[in-house]
């Protein structure tokens, strides 16, 4: 079965990376521990195992990162299009050079998946909110950078400046409230959906 880890694992196979940084661990052992990293610190507000810091994304980089870097950053924090957006806006501030963004349920599969951060709350359920929103910003401002979602555990959005096999266009200026249905007839374009064996073939 291909995940997250599997996507992020990837890159440290490729790159010989050693410094890796979760946002949103909850469950170490569903990712973070398998992650092939030497160095690895975690941040999450609420975790249910052991976290290096027990403290929101936003407490994290303002008073506790400092000057430190990483290869890989997993954004999987607080799964709104405003928080996610905040938090690989701050990511980039502490990524290395050639390193790599990746960011969790960009590609949500039904319009369930997308509902309120209360309704998840009163319910439960499998939850990406609309992360996807602030992908598909981001993939609008980073002129500069390869941005493209590896379609596996509902989305895998790769962030990087680095040169990659194929290079992946910015969006041009969309309109800030995305439709659902707009979203999901042209979501293979707005995300650049890859398969993973796409992705994998960017690293050959």
């Amino acid at each position: 079965m291909i995940t997250r880890t599997s996507i992020i694992n990837k890159i440290f196979e490729t790159y010989g990376f050693e410094t890796y940084l979760e946002i949103g661990v909850r469950n170490r052992t569903e990712n973070f521990d398998l992650i092939k990293s030497t160095i690895k610190e975690g941040v999450d507000p609420m975790p249910i195992t052991p976290v290096n810091y027990k403290v929101t994304s936003n407490e994290f980089f303002k008073n506790y990162v400092g000057e430190k870097k990483y290869d890989v950053i997993f954004v999987d924090g607080l799964h709104t299009k405003e928080q996610s957006y905040i938090d690989v806006i701050n990511s980039i501030k502490h990524l290395n050079e050639d390193g790599f963004i990746v960011m969790h349920d960009c590609n949500p599969p039904t319009e369930y998946h997308i509902r309120s951060h209360n309704e998840y709350l009163r319910r439960g359920g499998e939850w990406n909110g609309d992360v996807f929103e602030a992908f598909i910003r981001l993939k609008t401002e980073l002129k500069d950078w390869n941005c493209f979602v590896v379609d596996e555990d509902f989305g895998c959005g790769v962030i990087t400046k680095r040169k990659l096999k194929k290079q992946f266009n910015p969006l041009d200026n969309i309109n800030e409230n995305i439709t659902w249905d707009y979203f999901d007839e042209n979501r293979k374009n707005l995300l650049d959906l890859l398969s993973f064996d796409e992705y994998d073939k960017l690293f050959e």
